[in-house]
């Protein structure tokens, strides 16, 4: 496989690539829990081979994943859904970890929020003077699409030669069934099983098929998750990624 990343390349592979297809793809996540099955960094691995595809398949560049930056106090899932502290207990965390630790930071939530909006604002910034003209932010953590919706907005409004867009894996698919979403269930346990089976460990559950999964939403990855639903949920996926990027690239020459 060519190289599709762009800090790995050498400017003259740069300059080659770009003159076809000036396009960024960039994975966003962090660190939460995802079942005793999933790395903790699920959402950032998901994201970033997925980029690494569509760069591959489009003959644009995958750029570093933004792994940090996003809030630690609000729509994290051993923040938001732990509510009996078994997670922070797993993890080895006190039960109120998470909010004492930003106590003395004095920053709160929507603070956290804007912040993160801010950092990915300076990205496309960023992507605008490395001579990207299309880039594709796909969120892996699903809350931080809200979130960041608003830099996408002002980024577009505020800078021509280059159109930016942000969506999770659904959005880029588009309608089908063939992909859906949720955490640490069918979908996302599927997806890093075809992407990243290292990072996936289904044993963990063996003779527990009657116990209950800590800190997932959706349904039962046991009986539901499969590496070749993960693999065809991909195809469309990247294809989408690739389409969109096409239509960015078209949109920046009118702009």
């Amino acid at each position: 496989m060519r190289k599709v990343r762009y800090h790995e390349m050498l400017p003259h592979e740069i300059l080659e690539r770009r003159k076809h297809f000036p396009a960024a793809f960039i994975g966003l996540g962090g660190l939460e829990w995802h079942g005793e099955h999933l790395a903790v960094g699920n959402d950032a691995l998901k994201a970033e081979k997925l980029c690494e595809l569509a760069a591959e398949r489009s003959g644009g560049f995958a750029f570093p994943t933004i792994w940090y930056g996003e809030p630690r106090t609000t729509g994290l899932l051993e923040v938001t859904h732990d509510h009996d502290g078994q997670i922070k207990a797993r993890m080895g965390f006190e039960k109120g970890h998470y909010v004492e630790e930003y106590d003395g930071f004095r920053r709160t939530p929507d603070e956290q929020v804007e912040f993160y909006r801010d950092l990915i604002f300076h990205v496309l910034v960023q992507m605008h003077t490395l001579k990207m003209r299309a880039v594709c932010l796909l969120c892996g953590h699903y809350p931080l699409h809200p979130w960041i919706s608003g830099a996408i907005e002002e980024f577009n409004s505020s800078y021509t030669g280059t159109q930016a867009y942000a969506g999770t894996e659904l959005h880029y698919a588009g309608e089908t069934e063939a992909v859906g979403g949720d955490h640490a269930g069918k979908w996302e346990t599927s997806y890093l099983w075809y992407l990243r089976p290292d990072c996936v460990d289904m044993s963990v559950y063996l003779n527990q098929e009657e116990k209950p999964i800590l800190g997932i939403l959706g349904e039962d990855p046991r009986n539901s998750a499969s590496i070749a639903l993960g693999r065809k949920a991909t195809e469309l996926i990247v294809e989408g990624m690739v389409a969109k990027a096409r239509e960015l690239l078209k949109r920046s020459e009118e702009s």
